[in-house]
C-alpha cells in the first residue's frame, strides 16, 4: 500500500524541523557566540535544496505524486510541520531560558547604530528604537515566535509551489526522453 502525501511530509517534517532549529538557534544564541549569524546565510540558501530533496524523494518513490499539486501539498506541509517543531523549540528557549534575549538584542542593535561611523545619519532610527525600549514596545517572546511562525510557513508555501513546478518540469522531461 503506498504512503499518503501527508505521511511522507510528516517523516520530511523531524528533518525539516530540526533544520529549521538550528538557522533559530544561529540568531537565538547570537548574543553569546557573535560569529554564528554569520552561518545563516549558508543555511537559508542550502533550505531550498533540503525541501526540494524531501519532495524529490517522495516523488520517485511515488511516481503519481510527481505532479505540482501533490509536490506543492508535500512542501506545504513539510515546513508546516518543520516549522511546529522550530517555533515549538524557540520558544521553550525565549520563555524559559532567555526571557530577556530580545530586549537585549534590540538594545544591542541601537547601541551598534550609536556607536557606528554613521550615527549621526541614523539619529532619527535610534531615537524610534529608543523610544520603543522605553515604552516596552519589544515583541514579547510569544509574539516573535508566532510571527516568525507565520513568516516561515508562507515562504515556505511559496518556495515549494516554486520547487514543485521546477520537479514537475523535470520529471516530465526525463519521462518524454525516455520514449525516445
Amino acid at each position: 500500500m503506498s504512503k499518503s502525501v501527508y505521511k511522507y511530509a510528516a517523516e520530511a517534517g523531524l528533518p525539516v524541523g530540526l533544520y529549521l532549529s538550528l538557522m533559530s538557534a544561529c540568531f537565538l544564541l547570537s548574543l553569546e557566540a557573535p560569529f554564528l549569524p554569520t552561518l545563516l546565510l549558508p543555511l537559508a540558501i542550502g533550505f531550498p535544496f533540503l525541501l526540494a530533496w524531501h519532495m524529490r524523494r517522495m516523488g520517485r518513490s511515488e511516481p503519481s505524486y510527481m505532479r505540482v499539486s501533490a509536490l506543492w501539498l508535500c512542501g506545504i506541509y513539510t515546513v508546516i510541520f518543520g516549522t511546529l517543531i522550530c517555533c515549538l523549540l524557540s520558544a521553550l528557549y525565549l520563555v524559559a531560558v532567555d526571557p530577556g534575549f530580545l530586549g537585549r538584542y534590540v538594545s544591542e542593535a541601537l547601541a551598534a547604530i550609536e556607536s557606528g561611523p554613521a550615527a549621526s545619519q541614523y539619529a532619527d532610527t535610534a531615537e524610534l528604537i529608543r523610544k520603543a525600549l522605553d515604552s516596552k514596545m519589544v515583541p514579547t517572546p510569544t509574539e516573535f515566535v508566532s510571527t516568525m511562525g507565520w513568516l516561515t510557513c508562507f515562504s515556505g508555501s511559496v518556495l515549494s509551489l516554486v520547487i514543485a513546478m521546477i520537479l514537475s518540469a523535470t520529471s516530465r522531461r526525463a519521462s518524454a526522453d525516455i520514449w525516445r
